[in-house]
């Protein structure tokens, strides 16, 4: 992983947990942990996903549609 590639996937991490906090109104502990069990990190890092090249608000969306199947 390049550092350019790591430095947006830190942001997009950062996007969703922002985007956690604030639509669950959790701590960031609480959203941290969200994300650790639903594997969206290990996602994002996968640069082969792509994810970590698109928008915020798309992977907000696949977020929560990942969350409600769980």
């Amino acid at each position: 992983m390049t550092e350019k590639q790591r430095f947006l996937v830190y942001v997009k991490l950062g996007d969703l947990l922002a985007n956690i906090r604030k639509n669950d109104n959790l701590s960031l502990c609480e959203a941290m942990k969200i994300l650790l069990e639903r594997k969206i990190i290990q996602e994002i890092e996968d640069l082969e996903t792509g994810y970590y090249l698109e928008g915020s608000a798309y992977l907000s969306e696949i977020f929560q549609i990942k969350q409600t199947k769980l």
